[in-house]
């Protein structure tokens, strides 16, 4: 049965077919031309099949065999063209076709490549740069008899080559080299579709990634540390290989990993900038050795890309802080105008109240002494005494609170001022189950404070510890001097409290306990007494371990004295 072309077209054109679909599985281009390999020399019957292809910086050669052996091997100095000689490998014939170097030759086909169909007889080439013919053998290690060489084409520029060799002499006529030329061109068409699409959908990744990051920084109840939490997860589907990269986000000396951080072996690592300094890095890494011909480890564009997410982190931390402060800032304004409010209300409460409360504790305190009661009675009379009595140390503390009354400084030692304060409280931190403790350092310096202040002071933050320590515990009163001033600290092993419930302490009425328990007035009396001071409160707490509360006094120097009496 003779030739039959259109019978050979048809099966080109259908394997043609499959090699594009193929292209488009998105597998790794070495996956991809180990697939189209095996296809190849199963279409061909060849023995050994050879693709020469380059990723710019480097060339790397593929080796398929028939029954399924398959070889990469890097080919650093592939660009070397060595002069023809009487004994010349496959790899020298590959060079001089791939850099389109052949001038002359009866081997030459149309597409610059070789087909030579005996190996064994002395072939004739010359080369571009080469006014002589040079004729040669063919030297190869498994002795083929036949060799077709050619390039893999996108345009006029040669992407790469295939070589397929055959061991028997093959007899193969110009229209079928001519079908195999334009498959393999084909296969250039379908790496360079595939390489476009491939760059698309990284930039789709990379865009979605800094879209998503975005976004997360502007949720309002986010905060810092879930966004960088959560930007840890988001960055590694960003990269080229998802499944083994991982991220770590460095910022404040707190550590972001993502779930799959595991000893990367490549890493691409770049610093988060915020107000002009160095605040903290991120750094993707691969878990898996990726080579350069699947693009690995790191894309080109990828370190632009790490570069622009650490750059939009920054600006999310910077938005952040802002945001916190201007919240802060928002509260302190709150405070301040209820500290208004209450110092507006107070002097007229305070005369409104007074007198009526002085008349009903008056005439309850006669009809107990006086009257001719039952027992009934006089325990609802003792209600209404308690009572007006609670209604004037409220009226108290507003005053206190509003500093309507101004203190009356004078020099003394802290310490003298401890057991006075905690005179009437001992009884009542013993039937509460506490122990305490005293440790107050005898070197303390003189500070000017009003004593009752003072011990308004002290007497409000141990009740309070004692309101935490339901079922005992220890309280600690201690005393000691530092930088320009003497701390008062009182500690509790009470229930503690939450940052949501520090924030909220010092603000008027504000309590967290029961009714009766407290009037909310207590700590923000304290708070306003210590700054008409010039001191300051200091509270640390965490919950199921207790409270501290640091008062500082300012210690007055003899300079500062003068100037106060001045």
């Amino acid at each position: 049965m003779g030739y039959d072309y259109n019978l050979k077209l048809k099966s080109f054109h259908d394997l043609s077919f499959n090699l594009i679909e193929l292209a488009d599985r998105g597998t790794l281009i070495s996956e991809y031309l180990r697939d189209i390999s095996k296809i190849l020399i199963q279409f061909s019957n060849a023995n050994e099949l050879n693709i020469i292809v380059s990723d710019i910086k480097n060339y790397y050669r593929f080796s398929f065999c028939k029954g399924g052996d398959w070889t990469v091997i890097p080919a650093p100095h592939f660009r070397e063209i060595p002069d023809l000689n009487e004994k010349s490998t496959v790899e020298h014939l590959e060079r001089v076709v791939f850099f389109k170097k052949i001038k002359e030759s009866p081997l030459k086909t149309e597409s610059g490549g070789l087909m030579i169909p005996d190996t064994s007889l002395m072939l004739s080439v010359s080369l571009i740069d080469n006014q002589e013919t040079t004729p040669f053998k063919v030297v190869s290690e498994t002795a083929f008899s036949t060799l077709m060489i050619l390039p893999i084409r996108v345009g006029r520029e040669n992407i790469g080559l295939i070589t397929l060799k055959w061991e028997e002499p093959y007899d193969i006529p110009k229209e079928e080299i001519d079908l195999y030329q334009y498959l393999f061109d084909v296969i250039g068409f379908a790496r360079s579709h595939r390489q476009a699409k491939f760059h698309l959908g990284e930039r789709i990744k990379e865009l979605t990634t800094i879209f998503q990051i975005t976004r997360l920084g502007v949720e309002k109840d986010k905060s810092l540390d879930d966004v960088l939490r959560g930007a840890a997860e988001l960055i590694p589907p960003g990269f080229l290989r998802p499944e083994h990269a991982c991220c770590k986000i460095v910022y404040a000396g707190e550590v972001f990993k993502s779930r799959n951080y595991d000893s990367p072996t490549h890493i691409l690592k770049e610093d988060i900038i915020v107000n002009g300094k160095v605040a903290g890095s991120v750094e993707v890494g691969y878990t898996k050795e990726l080579n350069s011909l699947d693009k690995g480890p790191f894309l080109s564009e990828e370190k632009p890309l790490l570069k622009t997410i650490a750059n939009e982190l920054g600006l999310i931390s910077e938005r952040k802080h802002f945001e916190d402060e201007r919240e802060k800032l928002q509260q302190q304004l709150l405070h301040a105008d209820r500290l208004v409010t209450v110092g507006q209300l107070t002097a007229g409460v305070a005369h409104e109240l007074n007198e009526p409360l002085g008349g009903i504790l008056g005439f309850a305190q006669l009809i107990k002494k006086y009257g001719e009661i039952n027992e009934t009675v006089e325990k609802d009379i003792d209600k209404i005494i308690k009572a007006a009595m609670h209604a004037r140390e409220i009226i108290r503390k507003l005053m206190l609170f509003s500093r309507q009354k101004t203190p009356e400084k004078t020099l003394f030692n802290i310490n003298e001022r401890i057991d006075d304060g905690l005179y009437l409280l001992e009884s009542r931190i013993k039937k509460s189950g506490i122990v305490l403790k005293k440790e107050l350092s005898e070197d303390i310096p003189l500070i000017k404070v009003d004593p009752s202040q003072l011990h308004q002071v002290l007497v409000n933050l141990v009740v309070n510890a004692i309101q935490a320590m339901s079922d005992g515990g220890t309280l600690t009163i201690k005393t000691e001097k530092s930088i320009n001033s003497v701390n008062l600290i009182v500690k509790d092993t009470g229930i503690g409290m939450t940052s949501d419930e520090i924030d909220k302490i010092f603000i008027p009425f504000f309590t967290t306990k029961g009714i009766n328990e407290g009037t909310g007035l207590g700590l923000p009396v304290v708070l306003g007494i210590v700054q008409s001071h010039g001191g300051s409160v200091k509270v640390d707490s965490e919950v199921g371990k207790g409270s501290v509360f640091t008062v500082k006094f300012p210690v007055i120097n003899d300079s500062q004295e003068e100037v106060d009496n001045g």
